[in-house]
């Protein structure tokens, strides 16, 4: 067998055998050329890809590798290299350890972790090269003081087809990044938020749930929930839910001029529940003004009193 001599990534072309006016191939057997071509190029394609495997990683384990701690608790994280170093320590801003000589470990403890954009960073001092570091990802979180929900701009009962908007406000909550809102209607999840904001310090924030009822639904329950979502095995704070939000909602029917004790239909609006004769404030008519009854107490006044 012959030997071949070729560079890495030159394909040569076939040369023609001028004796009897067919092809030979340098490289002996009956193989496709064009396979061969692709070969050399995925091998050189090989050769040249960025971000091949290299060790110029730090030669320190962090134990654990990230945390995820409460606002005011206390952290402790180790730092081991299985190597031989001339030195290694902690570069923080709280708990931070000087170089410490002839050991294979270092420890970073905090009492109260207060810091919001503490960023731990172990580093070593190789017997041969320059110093290296490994940063330990932390997650500083806080659960919100309260949670709250309210229409905006609208009060009082609300009518069939029309547009309305709830409001969540949530106080004092950290990483906004990992709040995840929930909206429910009695028992049901209707809308879920989250957050792509990388702001760690903790923040006032509202999120907002647009509804419309499309049929007669009488009273009907809306809450928010604001929970921190820290990973699937990292502490699960608990969510904080607001106090439900009772709604009336009103259906549209056809002109009627007779208000009795069990329904008053006007024009526009129809309330299906016992007559109050104590209200002050009526749901809003067709052309959005309120109707204040103040002083009424009773159908007949209502009838003779102006809509």
């Amino acid at each position: 067998m012959r030997k071949v001599e070729s560079k890495i990534c030159e394909v040569r072309e076939p040369v023609a055998d001028v004796r009897d006016g067919r092809t030979n191939r340098q490289i002996h057997g009956k193989i496709n050329r064009q396979w061969i071509q692709l070969s050399w190029m995925a091998i050189c394609l090989f050769l040249t890809l960025p971000g091949a495997p290299t060790h110029a990683s730090c030669p320190v384990e962090l134990n654990p590798p990230r945390v995820v701690v409460r606002y005011g608790d206390s952290v402790s994280v180790n730092c081991t290299t299985s190597t031989d170093p001339e030195g290694m320590g902690w570069e923080v801003t709280f708990g931070g350890i000087g170089l410490q000589e002839n050991v294979n470990f270092v420890t970073w403890t905090v009492g109260s972790l207060m810091d919001w954009t503490i960023e731990p960073k172990c580093y070593i001092n190789p017997q041969n090269g320059s110093q290296c570091t490994e940063i330990l990802p932390v997650i500083l979180y806080k659960t919100p003081d309260s949670v709250s929900i309210s229409p905006l701009s609208h009060s009082g009962p609300m009518m069939e087809g029309k547009e309305y908007q709830l409001q969540c406000d949530i106080q004092n909550i950290a990483p906004l990044q990992n709040l995840v809102v929930r909206w429910y209607k009695g028992n049901e999840t209707i809308e879920t938020q989250t957050f792509n904001d990388s702001t760690k310090k903790p923040v006032n924030i509202s999120s907002t749930l647009t509804l419309t009822h499309r049929s007669y639904e009488g009273e009907v329950e809306y809450r928010c929930e604001a929970e921190l979502d820290l990973g699937p095995e990292e502490p699960k704070p608990t969510a904080l839910s607001s106090k439900p939000l009772n709604v009336t909602v009103y259906s549209h029917t056809n002109k009627s001029t007779t208000p009795t004790a069990k329904s008053l239909t006007t024009a526009d609006a129809r309330w299906d529940e016992p007559f109050n004769y104590g209200r002050t404030k009526w749901p809003e008519s067709s052309e959005g003004t309120n109707v204040l009854l103040s002083g009424l107490k009773t159908p007949e006044e209502f009838i003779r009193g102006t809509w």
